[in-house]
């Protein structure tokens, strides 16, 4: 028979008391973040999880992000409708807070269990998942996985969607294709859409250049222009720019055109997500040739599986990818010989 992980035992391993393992758990903001990411790591790493209470379910959900993913900007906007619109036609009350990196203290509604389960939206840093996991909560992740817990996670196909927008491309007779990323390609996001961009080219026999891969940001779209700037600066200019999501495009045209260039007559721009046309490019009347996403029903599929996980918290967690559309705009065209 398997011992059962005790609160102590953690404590024993960690060279602490039990009474500060207890107080990272109870009273988060007398310990050191430090202290408490690896408190949290080993009692993953050992599979403790706290005494399990029981409660009826009480009809609520809850959503959970840092502010710039609660806010519904761009991609979260209509992932979250979708999971507002099913949550409103299963008769479910919806919980909407955010949980900041720098905080420390869990929200309400997971600390006095007002919701059923939870379903995190965007990135949130691994110590406060595995916080919140300590809670005994049914977790969904939406967006973005976390590599190494195991977790039920929807994520759209970044690597098959990359694949196809680059493969257009190379159709379309570009050799000189570059990418720009969504984050560091440490990311596991930013690494699945890269996958796709790099098999494309390697199934073509194209070399992977690796000057023609520039690092952005999917929320700070300052960083575009300096990696827009390190593209056209190099000797052999790209003819082509698969983005890694529709805003970072939407800016790459921006900038091109300033600067310009002609889309697609000079250089052809793809994106991934299916985002509306912005505002500020209204002038440039174009359709963005991209990967999309059905949003919505990422926000939806979230739900379904939420509530299976919170009838059934013994199930083994996966990953669902939702699939991707090429959808071909006027902002790709052949390639100038």
């Amino acid at each position: 028979m398997v011992k059962q992980v005790r609160l102590k035992d953690i404590a024993r391993k960690l060279g602490l008391s039990p009474a500060t393992v207890s107080q990272a758990f109870n009273n988060p903001k007398i310990i050191n973040r430090e202290t408490r990411r690896k408190i949290l790591e080993l009692c993953e790493e050992l599979g403790y999880v706290r005494k399990k209470y029981k409660h009826g379910k009480n009809n609520n959900i809850g959503i959970i992000g840092e502010n710039h993913y609660i806010t519904f900007g761009g991609f979260y906007n209509f992932v979250s409708t979708g999971i507002l619109l099913k949550a409103k036609t299963m008769g479910l009350n919806t919980n909407v807070c955010s949980f900041e990196d720098c905080e420390e203290v869990l929200p309400t509604i997971v600390t006095k269990r007002l919701v059923d389960g939870i379903i995190i939206v965007g990135k949130m840093a691994r110590d406060h998942i595995l916080q919140i996991k300590q809670e005994n909560i049914p977790i969904v992740l939406c967006g973005h996985p976390m590599p190494g817990l195991e977790l039920h996670t929807v994520v759209p196909d970044g690597r098959a969607g990359i694949y196809e927008t680059t493969k257009h491309l190379i159709v379309l007779g570009h050799k000189k294709i570059a990418t720009i990323t969504g984050g560091q390609l440490f990311d596991p996001i930013t690494s699945d859409r890269l996958d796709g961009y790099r098999f494309a080219l390697t199934e073509a026999g194209l070399k992977v250049e690796e000057d023609y891969i520039a690092i952005a940001d999917f929320y700070d779209l300052d960083t575009v222009a300096p990696a827009v700037e390190k593209l056209l600066s190099l000797k052999n200019c790209p003819t082509a720019i698969a983005c890694a999501c529709d805003a970072i495009a939407y800016c790459v045209i921006k900038i091109l055109t300033e600067k310009g260039f002609k889309v697609p007559k000079d250089i052809s721009v793809t994106g991934f997500d299916g985002l509306p046309f912005p505002d500020f490019l209204s002038t440039i009347k174009l359709n963005l040739t991209t990967a999309e996403v059905p949003l919505e029903q990422m926000g939806q599929i979230a739900i379904d599986i939420l509530l299976d996980v919170i009838d059934n918290p013994a199930k083994v967690a996966y990953r669902h990818t939702v699939p991707t559309k090429l959808v071909i705009g006027n902002t790709t065209a052949t390639a100038k010989e």
